[in-house]
Formats: C-alpha cells, structure tokens, sequence
C-alpha cells in the first residue's frame, strides 16, 4: 500500500520551503524522515501512527494540517484521496478551524484616517 511520495515542504515552525527538486538535498534528513512517516501513515490510515509520529517530532495537528504537502496535495487532501477514512476523522476539526478563522477590521478607525 505503500507509494512513492514527493514532497513539496512548508512547515510553519522552521519557516522552510523547499521545492520538490530539493528532495535529493533533504533524503535521510530529520525533516525528510518526518515527512515521510507522517505521509505514510496518513496513506495507511494509521490514525495512532500518525498521532505518535507527529508527537516524536513536535509537529502539532494543526501545523499538519496547514503546512504539511504529501505529493503535491495539503495533509487532509492526500487522506481524502487516500480514503484515509480514521485519519480524515482525527484532523477535521483541525481543518474547519482555519476555515472559520476570522478578522475584525475597524471600519469606523480607518476611515478616519
């Protein structure tokens, strides 16, 4: 069940991007290595795998969420396509809070100015 994973990386907490192109640079890497356990097991829908491998690495859920890449799709796209069905269930509401995240403009402060 296992594929062959690219990775785009963005992570939030070490403020890197690398593109794909970078992954021969990155192979055997701590961050590579993260990577690629936490997309395995989101491809296995290993739900506790994938709590214990974000846990070793101090990757938060949401982190995940936001930032991680599995061949070229975010975290929860990859688990839907891989009908990762335990691991969808586990990150929802991870997702949903970025998609109810919300700003408060002063409307009345900046048209003053």
């Amino acid at each position: 069940m296992k594929t062959a994973l690219l990775f785009a990386i963005s992570l939030a907490g070490a403020g890197v991007a690398m593109p794909a192109s970078a992954d021969t640079y990155i192979k055997g890497s701590y961050l590579h290595n993260a990577l690629v356990q936490v997309c395995s097991e989101t491809a296995a829908d290993d739900r506790l795998g994938l709590h214990s491998t974000l846990k070793a690495y101090h990757i938060s859920k949401q982190a995940a969420v936001e930032k991680v890449v599995c061949n070229g799709q975010r975290l929860m796209d990859f688990a839907r396509a891989n009908q990762a069905v335990k691991v969808t269930a586990m990150l929802q509401r991870y997702e949903d809070r970025i998609k109810g995240r919300v700003t408060i403009q002063d409307v009345a402060a900046s048209a003053a100015n």
